[in-house]
């Protein structure tokens, strides 16, 4: 902590000549600090003749994969992984297009494209059996993989999953409707509306990792269109049929996580996973949007591990 206070306390005379690089530098800095306290390390694979970084956490457990949200990367799950078990082998990865890894406007990321690519990075880490969670997309893709390879997958878990249309439809298709996209992005102010429908309680972020985050968003943003039109043409996102089919195929235990103020995908979305899975489990977190393993994360992370701990 004193090596955090120590960087925030830098003259503020750099940050007002805007230099970028020494924002990016602090807020690498400070998410370094955080994985070190969450005993995580950044790991390199090889996939189809690319390097692909990772976070891991060593155990001897049974591993854990997981995966974040649109728009979003694997550093998402910083917190959650600290609060659990150690015994677990924790991977988070960055989904195709997301993250560290490569963009490319040639390529296709609807949901079934971004399965295949994260199949690739699972086939490539060697793991034979592995628990599966995701957040938002992280979930939608989840599903899809455990529908894919219901033999690989000893649980599901699915945090404000995507891939279901919920009977209320809520503030982000409100917003849809109105030719108002929350997730398009050009300006600080697109930034912080944006975080408004994510998160219901923002927790504390140092100002250079926001800056980043915002800067991040911006530069990306025509490719994230790109990403985002793509997802919601795709059956998963449009063909409620093609949605209860892919929940009645999965076979393994399922928790459904989802924060009750959820602007993004309305926890009414739960009912429908209540409806048409067989093995699930459902926690609802209170006063808790849309990403609860950054809002909720000791929360979600010991109601998770109760989950697979019984498995």
């Amino acid at each position: 902590m004193k090596t955090i206070f120590a960087l925030l306390s830098i003259p503020l005379m750099f940050f007002s000549q805007g230099c970028s690089c020494i924002q990016e530098n602090i807020s690498s800095v400070l998410f370094s600090l955080e994985m070190k306290r969450s005993d995580i390390r950044v790991s390199t694979l090889k996939v189809n003749s690319e390097d692909i970084e990772y976070l891991e956490r060593k155990g001897q457990g049974p591993a854990v994969i997981l995966l974040h949200g649109f728009s979003s990367d694997k550093t998402d799950w910083i917190w959650f992984i600290r609060y659990l078990p150690e015994k677990y082998h924790v991977i988070a990865l960055d989904l195709p297009g997301h993250g560290d890894n490569i963009e490319n406007h040639l390529s296709s990321y609807d949901p079934q494209s971004l399965t295949h690519g994260i199949a690739d990075m699972i086939d490539a880490l060697k793991l034979e059996k592995f628990h599966l969670a995701g957040n938002s997309l992280g979930g939608l893709v989840s599903k899809l993989y455990a529908n894919a390879h219901p033999d690989r997958v000893i649980s599901l878990g699915l945090f404000n999953s995507a891939g279901v249309t919920p009977p209320v439809l809520g503030d982000f298709y409100d917003a849809l409707q109105k030719g108002d996209n929350p997730f398009d992005v050009k300006t600080k102010a697109d930034w912080e509306n944006l975080k408004t429908y994510a998160l219901y309680r923002q927790p504390f972020i140092p100002w250079p990792v926001d800056t980043v985050m915002a800067q991040k968003h911006i530069k990306n943003n025509a490719f994230y269109q790109k990403i985002f039109q793509s997802l919601i043409a795709h059956p998963t996102m449009t063909d409620p049929e093609f949605q209860v089919n892919m929940l009645e195929n999965l076979t393994m235990p399922v928790l459904v996580i989802w924060g009750d103020k959820d602007r993004i995908l309305n926890v009414s979305s739960v009912e429908v996973y209540s409806r048409h899975i067989k093995n699930l489990q459902t926690f609802i977190i209170k006063d808790c949007g849309h990403v609860p393993m950054i809002e909720k994360p000791e929360v979600s992370a010991q109601r998770y591990a109760r989950f697979i701990r019984k498995l």
